[in-house]
């Protein structure tokens, strides 16, 4: 699954951008929308790709992969995501958030998957 997101410093900011993003039909129109928002808008340094934080790998319950080393500086945000895909809550096309971080306030969004009918665990990221 390909994770894109915007980070801003006001919760009411990023309400307001999630659902710039949610009112788009389809998601290639909602990810385009985001990236422009991330570009103009989000503190990360990912804004100048749009907000991506690239690839995660979904996978089976595999006990090799329960205990994983953290893949995004942004621990807390990585957290949030992993129990977002565990609960069914992320998939493409799915906005969610805002989530607040240490870093600020995020919007994070499922922009691409591959394999997802198996999926049931976040295993990390080939970023």
């Amino acid at each position: 699954m390909q994770i894109r997101h915007l980070v801003v410093d006001k919760p009411e900011l990023a309400e307001l951008l999630k659902q710039s993003v949610e009112e788009l039909k389809g998601t290639a129109a909602r990810v385009k929308m985001l990236m422009r928002l991330a570009e103009k808008y989000s503190r990360c340094a990912s804004r100048e790709d749009g907000g991506n934080l690239g690839w995660i790998e979904l996978s089976c319950n595999d006990p090799r992969i329960r205990n994983y080393d953290p893949v995004l500086e942004n621990v807390e945000l990585e957290e949030f995501i992993r129990d977002a895909v565990r609960n069914h809550k992320l998939r493409k096309g799915v906005v969610i958030g805002p989530v607040k971080t240490a870093q600020g306030y995020h919007v994070v969004l499922a922009a691409n998957e591959f394999g997802a009918e198996n999926a049931t665990d976040f295993t990390g990221s080939s970023v």
